[in-house]
């Protein structure tokens, strides 16, 4: 049995969260007369189109299409099915719900969170509560870290067993497949055993600050020394920041972010006040990871090792936020030091002298070049240079990147010109078709998924979702669908089914809005559709929400010659065809001529109906 969900709930639920709420979540958003506008979280883009309307709680994105509700949002963002979304934004709304037909196993990533829920409980408990976790708590205790901070980030110890979550998942009520599916178990030949043992465990929250994975520390010589969570439907190392459920409020704050590597930096960081600071799970800085940053701030400080590789892993993640557009500077800590050894070290203030002094994209890259590349010699200059400019050239905005243009130019003491020429060279070179293809591709996608949106649908069915459309944005106008077209006149049966249900709440209630609709609406398309056509509507006709009455008459007036000229056409045809089958029978004259009168007077209707279109 499918799960079913009440209409009543899912439009209280609607009512109760501002979709703004749960957007801003994911996208920075900034407002722009009455709606709010950002970069589309579905597809690349570099200038916002994606658009967030309060007063009806929709979004609409007028780069690739996607548009909805709420739900139609979270569905998209985070994989989910529509039960599993209503679930979680009930959840967030404090809305009990009752799903008939709910089993664990159809909870989807819920059952997951609650997991690993479950887990962080345990080894929590493992850590604080018993013998076997004096040798971690001891090992924390050398790194400096306190009380506070094991609590505020959960800090646990797995035991050195093979079957402690095994033997546990019965009282939990989560099957063994489930557990196995949140990466807390391995099956191997059949046979199943906890995947982290004897090692100190970091819980991994999202910025929902629900438990998605863990990082783990071995406690012996095991290896590897390090070891995550494997990928799961609900953890993605490539989406996921550590810290970021504790960082993202001092974050909105200060407007900037201290990234790191480790999650010691990170909690020692905290543990000092620096609460702006999060770490990436191992992996290289994601297109993804800096749009999620930029939900919460304008600017990010990188903060990584002092050695090569640390700067190397630097240099690595300052293109991804060039081409996002994102401002970065570079924190070069002294030789030997990582963050959490010099703030051990050296205190607060002056880690935060150290981070004042950051060094810009620019300076960072002309460091690293001098340090690559015999300055003294002419083919080393040229070959800094070139890797200056390598940056220089993904910077998106024109005028960031002219006035980074003069700057090269007057660093290197350089004619502006040729710095020009240089990078026009090298813009077209093998070097950088890269780039450039990539660029292209991204545009010709963008137009692809447009041009496929843009296929029209049938006549029939747009001129029916537009006056489903001035149902809902013109109540006044029902009546008048009712007594002029009429239900029969509707072809699509999900179309005619909301046109009736709008009807009904009308008759009851005298008012209808957008969220009385959305729960009704079998499909993300059906809904994507509707969106897509209010929000024509609203940008064409902007006096359908000014109440215009003119506006809004004469479309319906233009929808109504549409449908009439439709019947009267399908009339003549199917009088043409009973003539004909008439005449190959050899019916009476009688009746023959009662069609031909028939024919005559709908030919009239439907040429008049011509001339007034």
């Amino acid at each position: 049995m499918a799960p079913f969900i009440a209409q009543e709930k899912i439009s209280e639920i609607q009512r109760s969260i501002n979709i703004i709420d749960i957007v801003s979540d994911y996208i920075a958003l900034k407002q722009a007369g009455k709606n709010h506008l950002g970069l589309c979280p579905f597809h690349h883009e570099k200038t916002p189109s994606f658009t967030v309307n309060e007063e009806k709680q929709i979004y609409k994105c007028f780069g690739c299409g996607e548009g909805g509700t709420i739900f139609n949002f979270l569905m998209k963002q985070e994989s989910l099915t529509f039960p599993e979304a209503v679930n979680v934004l009930a959840e967030k709304a404090n809305i009990r719900i009752d799903i008939i037909g709910k089993k664990e196993k159809h909870q989807g990533p819920n059952i997951l969170f609650k997991a690993n829920e479950h887990a962080t409980r345990l080894f929590v408990d493992m850590l604080l509560k018993t013998k076997e976790g004096k040798r971690p708590r001891d090992y924390i205790s050398s790194r400096s870290i306190n009380d506070n901070s094991i609590r505020k980030f959960k800090l646990g110890y797995s035991p050195n067993r093979w079957d402690s979550i095994l033997n546990l998942s019965k009282r939990w009520g989560i099957e063994t497949e489930l557990l196995e599916k949140a990466g807390l178990i391995i099956r191997k030949q059949d046979k199943c055993y906890d995947r982290f043992r004897n090692r100190l465990m970091f819980p991994i929250f999202d910025s929902q600050n629900r438990p998605v994975g863990f990082g783990a520390r071995a406690l012996d010589n095991s290896l590897p020394k390090y070891l995550n969570s494997p990928e799961t439907p609900i953890f993605s190392k490539s989406k996921t920041l550590y810290g970021i459920n504790l960082a993202k409020e001092p974050m909105r704050k200060n407007r900037k972010v201290l990234l790191m590597e480790g999650y010691t930096d990170v909690i020692i960081a905290h543990q000092h006040g620096i609460d702006w600071s999060i770490a990436v799970l191992g992996t290289a800085l994601t297109r993804e990871h800096v749009r999620m940053l930029k939900r919460y701030c304008d600017k990010a400080i990188l903060v990584f090792d002092a050695d090569t590789a640390g700067q190397k892993s630097s240099e690595k993640n300052l293109d991804v936020f060039i081409e996002e557009d994102f401002d970065v500077n570079i924190v070069l800590l002294p030789e030997g030091y990582d963050p959490y050894d010099y703030i051990v070290k050296n205190g607060k203030q002056k880690f935060l002298e150290q981070v004042e002094k950051a060094y810009d994209f620019f300076s960072f890259k002309t460091k690293l070049s001098e340090k690559k590349w015999d300055m003294s010699s002419i083919s080393g200059r040229t070959s800094a240079i070139d890797d200056i400019l390598s940056t220089v050239i993904k910077i998106p905005d024109i005028l960031k990147r002219d006035l980074t243009i003069k700057r090269v130019a007057e660093e290197m003491f350089i004619d502006e010109l040729l710095i020009r020429n240089r990078l026009n060279t090298l813009n077209g070179s093998t070097k950088f078709n890269g780039i450039k293809r990539r660029q292209t591709e991204a545009k010709q996608s963008q137009d692809q998924i447009a041009g496929k949106l843009n296929k029209t649908k049938s006549a029939d069915y747009q001129v029916e979702m537009s006056i489903l459309c001035l149902m809902i944005n013109r109540n006044d106008l029902i009546e008048k669908v009712e007594t002029e077209i009429g239900f029969d006149s509707f072809r699509n049966n999900e179309i005619l089914s909301i046109a009736k249900n709008i009807s009904e709440i009308y008759s009851n209630k005298g008012k209808v809005i957008l969220s009385d609709i959305f729960p009704m609406l079998d499909s993300p398309e059906m809904s994507r559709e509707m969106v897509d056509t209010i929000s024509k509507q609203e940008s064409l006709e902007g006096c359908l929400i000014s109440g215009n009455a003119d506006t809004g008459e004469k479309m319906l007036k233009e929808c109504i010659q549409y449908i009439r000229k439709k019947k009267n056409r399908k009339s003549q045809e199917q009088a043409k065809k009973k003539m004909s089958d008439l005449y190959r029978s050899q019916g009476n004259k009688q009746e023959v001529d009662q069609i031909l009168a028939g024919f005559h007077k709908k030919s009239i209707t439907f040429h008049s109906f011509k001339k007034s279109g």
